[in-house]
């Protein structure tokens, strides 16, 4: 690729990136995608746990109201099929036995419903959001200046309610709340526009529907339509940036030249690259405050599924753990029963750095007391965590801490120059979800377009 042209050099080949390099080619112009790993998707990874079984170790859903998604996986031939929830899901909170739902709900009806006053509350601030610009909020300046978690312990919560709205909002960020603005919560929560569904007990508003074969099917077709314009294992180290013109220089001395350059890697990842002339201290001020998020799954495989005849939907909800949350993943048509674990925030952290043996028998050891002594046989056992992944360092997205969007937020979209942004995390339209990957590098698509004439 040494000395190659283009009119557009794309940094990356996950979603944003080949989305915005399939729409950058329809237009006429001539893509050029630099990828570091060697692989397409990005935070999409689909892997086989046994012969024609794949789990997803990275995104996995999407839902009803992701119609960019839909259109996407139809146009690709991907089909989809809908989340199994069927039956209970069972909880073990603020000191409690497991319980099954049905017992639950009844034991902690009231605090149930001081947890529905709350989510409202946080439906009407949302609301009040412009998620364009979260900045421009009504009350920007103080949302800004707490954090989420702060936020919820004024609310007067008992233990039960305040537990279950931190496991579920931690299941969307990976981040504890406390490390979050409460304008960045009520941004979250406007882009996804489904407000309190984003956090009901099964996240339903956003995961109802999977992918035949796998999340990973979406990029890979995708860059089978870009092939001769995508370049793996070619990671970028400095953009050389004039008035109309980009070079990016990779490693073994690689280069590309091109007319606009669109980086469509997460923002703390872009502020890690070198740019000449140098950016603006305003814009790296922003990326070194958008870390990556914590999260890792791990995959419990069974010869079927025997949770579902004694009446449960697989899903859990812990305070013990190590997981806090589970979903039943099993893929119609294969008789395997598959449960899904999820380490996030402060679970990833911990537990990430525990050998995989040690995480299988913790997490062994909490199915137990929630589905019995048959889950302590699994037929196959496979886990996986992002934070130590050369070139994506984190899942699911990046989370702006206290201060950041009220002083920093109009620079993580702006384009510089010719250089223009994209990944889930700059989207106005479900960040940090597939839906907002795509709508980002159909945005940075547009704005090249536009600029190129």
């Amino acid at each position: 690729m040494a000395g190659h042209e283009a009119d557009v050099i794309i940094v990356g080949a996950g979603l944003s990136g080949l989305f915005a390099a399939r729409t950058v080619l329809a237009a006429g112009l001539t893509p050029l995608i630099l990828e570091a790993d060697e692989r397409v998707g990005g935070r999409i990874l689909t892997e086989e746990v046994l012969p024609g079984l794949p789990v997803e170790i990275g995104a996995q859903w999407i839902g009803d109201t992701h119609h960019r998604m839909f259109a996407l996986a139809d146009e690709l031939g991907v089909e989809t099929f809908p989340q199994y929830d069927e039956g209970e899901t069972t909880y073990e909170l603020a000191g409690s036995p497991v319980l099954r739902g049905d017992e639950f709900h009844r034991r902690f009806g009231g605090e149930l419903a001081e947890l529905t006053t709350v989510l409202r509350l946080l439906d009407e601030l949302a609301a009040e959001v412009p998620p364009e610009a979260p900045w421009r909020a009504p009350r920007a300046q103080e949302w800004d200046a707490i954090t989420a978690g702060a936020w919820y312990d004024g609310q007067g919560l008992s233990p039960v309610a305040r537990t279950l709205l931190e496991i579920c909002t931690v299941g969307i960020l990976a981040v504890p709340t406390v490390e979050v603005s409460f304008l960045h919560l009520l941004f979250t929560i406007q882009t996804c526009g489904v407000t309190a569904e984003l956090f009901a007990e099964s996240e339903g508003g956003a995961q109802t529907t999977r992918f035949v074969g796998g999340t990973a099917e979406i990029p890979n077709r995708l860059a089978t339509l870009v092939e001769s314009h995508l370049v793996l294992d070619a990671p970028a180290l400095l953009i050389e940036h004039a008035t109309d013109s980009v070079t990016v220089h990779c490693r073994g001395g690689r280069s590309a030249r091109g007319r606009r350059v669109i980086v469509a890697i997460s923002p703390m990842l872009a502020g890690r690259l070198m740019y000449d002339p140098p950016l603006s201290g305003y814009r790296d001020q922003l990326t070194q405050r958008m870390p990556n998020s914590a999260a890792m799954k791990a995959f419990f495989v069974y010869d079927e599924p025997f949770w579902r005849a004694d009446g449960f939907n697989g899903q859990l909800i812990s305070d013990v753990g190590p997981a806090r949350m589970s979903n039943d993943t099993c893929i119609p048509g294969d008789d395997h029963g598959v449960i899904l674990m999820f380490l996030e925030g402060e679970q990833a952290r911990t537990h990430g750095h525990w050998s995989q043996e040690e995480r299988q028998a913790a997490l062994t050891a909490e199915l137990v007391r929630h589905y019995g002594d048959k889950a302590a046989h699994p037929v196959a056992y496979v886990d996986g965590e992002w934070g130590s992944r050369q070139w994506t360092r984190g899942c699911y997205n990046a989370n702006c801490g206290p201060l950041v969007w009220t002083t920093y937020g109009p620079a993580l979209a702006e384009p510089i120059g010719v250089i223009h942004w994209a990944s889930t995390d700059t989207a106005t339209q479900w960040s940090a979800y597939m839906e907002g990957a795509v709508e980002s590098g159909e945005r940075a698509a547009r704005e090249v377009i536009e600029a190129l004439g």
